[in-house]
C-alpha cells in the first residue's frame, strides 16, 4: 500500500460473516477504487463468499450502494445477505 492509499472497514452479517469467518476487517483500499473491485478482493480473500453473490447486498457509510460506487480510505462497507422476515 503507498501513501495515497488508505482502508475501509468491511463489516459482515450474517451468512457472509458465517463464510467468511470473520464479522469485520480492514481491506486496503486505492484512491481510484470502485465497490465493484473491492468486492473482486474479498472474493480472493474469502472464495466461500462467491456462492451468495447473486443475494449480496452492499452499503457504504450506511446507503446501499452498487459496483460503480466509489470506496475511500475510511468508508465502512456492510456486506448484507438477504432479509427476510414477515
Amino acid at each position: 500500500m503507498s501513501e495515497a492509499d488508505g482502508a475501509a472497514k468491511v463489516v459482515f452479517f450474517g451468512a457472509a460473516a458465517d463464510r467468511a469467518g470473520v464479522r469485520e476487517e480492514k481491506v486496503p483500499v486505492r484512491p481510484d477504487e470502485t465497490l465493484g473491485d473491492l468486492w473482486e478482493t474479498l472474493s480472493e480473500r474469502h472464495p466461500e463468499l462467491l456462492p451468495l453473490r447473486a443475494t449480496l447486498v452492499f452499503a457504504v457509510n450506511n446507503e446501499y450502494a452498487g459496483p460503480e460506487a466509489p470506496v475511500r480510505d475510511g468508508d465502512e462497507v456492510a456486506v448484507l445477505p438477504p432479509v427476510s422476515g414477515g
